[in-house]
């Protein structure tokens, strides 16, 4: 299989060099027309136009094993930018027709770039509980039964043989444990890291313990936990972890845009990040890059140092100016190798400097390192520390986004306001924590029963809010009234009391409501309507 992937890949980058040498004569006459306009007018403009021409051209013959083709179009490059004599631009111009005669010093299929595996489906996720008693005082089956409550597969192990038993299957899983089960399940020879490197399908462990102390959190580091919970176990920030657990087990792709009006470059470059399973978008022309982000949300921006009409580090300032998309990694692969002007473009808002060619592995190492430090911190920031949706803030931005996108293609989007109906009593009657779980079940209910394409947030206290794209008022409340008839049927618990929870939802849709402020007013309203009317029921406007 890693053969037919490793072919396959060497194939695609064969086809790209290929296409490069048949466009390489076309590629020519351009930069000998820039040259002969320059040479005619010396204008600023036929200037840059000969060190754009020369920048591309090096970039993909560096690419493509033209060795000393790169190398020549980088001088005329960097001569182009002095004040140089026009009659001089000629000689140049004779190294490039002799560079391109000579073809290339290594094989074109020579990127070196090893198999990677397709992107798989998500794997089903469980918890494996060890021992007898978790932690001192500990109720397994308690544990147990409020995992369970939310949709988690559980099982037990008690010895260092059946825990390896239950990693014999596919499924991504959670080892929990009290520390000193853990720290005596290694005396009997288990190797929790050893046992990570080797399952495939993502294992972590977590220690829990009754004493929280710099000792006791280094035994269980040294044991080769992953995270570290103190008894009592919270269980709402318990399965918190369990979700970020679950999310590196079954990674969203990351998403990167590349930013090149150099369709070749544009090509391998996407070509390496997708099999390495990124998502890519492309922005040949910088005008289109906003639009590009407020479309796909990208976690990482891969920029040319030189284009016609905006500069790499324009376009990055523009970038940083914009307060929606100041946190996203700016990465400048270039043929430029002048370390003043990598500094100058660091400081202009870019977080890294490649040099082409660069090699696969390290394009990948560095876009996929960048990319989920941008994904973890996007995460913290963004979401609601209980439920793991979208906080008030982002919601609202997010909100304002998806109404620019459905202007622009003339589309709609509906809004639902959702509100718990009596949560004030389950919080006096069960407790607290009892309240939590029911907001968790909600949450969980609306982001496994909702498109992927919708939003979802925590509005406030018992309040969700919904962003619905592409579905008029009508599809969202009959979508929104499914997904209430389902809640009202769930079973909550809380010691030996069986409940059940409704809520009320109200909505307002684009373009019948113009803007965010007005939509998040009607749905509002809606809401305190259905509130008014019985409650458990969905009102639109």
């Amino acid at each position: 299989m890693n053969g037919t992937r490793s072919s396959r890949m060497q194939q695609r980058m064969q086809e790209l060099a290929e296409k490069f040498a048949s466009q390489l004569p076309g590629r020519l006459a351009d930069l000998e027309e820039a040259a002969r306009r320059f040479v005619l007018e010396d204008s600023d403009d036929s200037r840059y136009a000969v060190q754009i021409q020369a920048h591309k051209l090096a970039g993909a013959a560096a690419t493509f094993g033209y060795t000393e083709l790169s190398n020549v179009s980088v001088d005329l490059e960097r001569y182009i930018q002095s004040e140089c004599e026009q009659v001089e631009v000629e000689d140049y111009m004779k190294r490039i027709r002799q560079a391109v005669a000579g073809g290339t010093e290594v094989e074109t299929s020579s990127p070196d770039a090893k198999p990677r595996a397709a992107s798989a489906g998500p794997k089903p996720f469980r918890v494996v509980l060890l021992g007898d008693d978790v932690a001192a005082g500990a109720d397994l089956q308690e544990i147990e039964e409020q995992l369970g409550f939310f949709g988690l597969e559980t099982s037990r192990a008690a010895d260092a043989e059946s825990v390896r038993a239950e990693l014999g299957s596919e499924s991504a899983i959670m080892l929990l444990g009290g520390l000193d089960t853990i720290a005596q399940l290694c005396s009997e020879g288990v190797r929790f890291t050893e046992w990570k490197n080797e399952i495939t399908s993502g294992l972590t462990l977590v220690a829990l313990s009754l004493e929280d102390s710099f000792e006791t959190r280094l035994t269980a580091i040294r044991c080769g936990a992953d995270a570290f919970v103190t008894y009592p176990v919270d269980i709402p920030r318990l399965i918190d972890k369990i979700d970020e657990f679950d999310e590196r087990a079954n990674p969203k792709p990351l998403h990167v845009l590349i930013v090149d009006d150099d369709k070749e470059q544009v090509s391998q470059i996407a070509y390496t990040l997708q099999q390495a399973g990124m998502v890519t978008s492309v922005a040949s022309d910088p005008s289109n890059v906003f639009s590009h982000m407020v479309d796909s949300k990208p976690e990482l921006i891969i920029v040319d140092m030189y284009m016609p009409e905006c500069s790499g580090i324009e376009l990055a300032r523009l970038i940083r100016q914009q307060e929606s998309f100041v946190g996203v990694p700016i990465v400048f692969l270039s043929i430029e190798d002048d370390v003043a002007k990598h500094m100058e473009a660091m400081s202009q808002g870019g977080d890294d400097f490649l040099v082409k060619p660069v090699n696969p592995d390290v394009l990948t190492a560095t876009v996929r390192i960048r990319a989920q430090r941008t994904r973890q911190m996007r995460y913290f920031m963004e979401r609601d520390s209980l439920t793991g949706m979208l906080n008030h803030t982002h919601l609202k931005q997010y909100l304002e986004r998806e109404l620019q996108r459905a202007e622009r293609i003339k589309g709609s989007v509906s809004f639902a306001m959702i509100d718990l109906d009596n949560f004030k009593h389950v919080n006096d009657s069960y407790g607290h924590l009892t309240g939590d779980r029911v907001l968790k079940s909600l949450s969980r209910l609306l982001s496994e029963r909702l498109r992927k394409t919708d939003i979802i947030g925590r509005y406030g206290g018992e309040e969700f809010g919904v962003v619905l794209f592409n579905s008029d008022a009508s599809t969202a409340a009959k979508i929104v009234d499914e997904l209430r008839e389902r809640f009202s049927h769930i079973v909550h618990r809380a010691k030996d009391t069986e409940f059940c929870v409704t809520f009320s939802c109200g909505i307002a849709s684009f373009p019948d409501v113009p803007d965010a402020a007005s939509i998040t007013e009607l749905a509002d309203r809606a809401l305190y309507q259905a509130k008014q009317t019985g409650k458990n029921r969905v009102v639109s406007v």
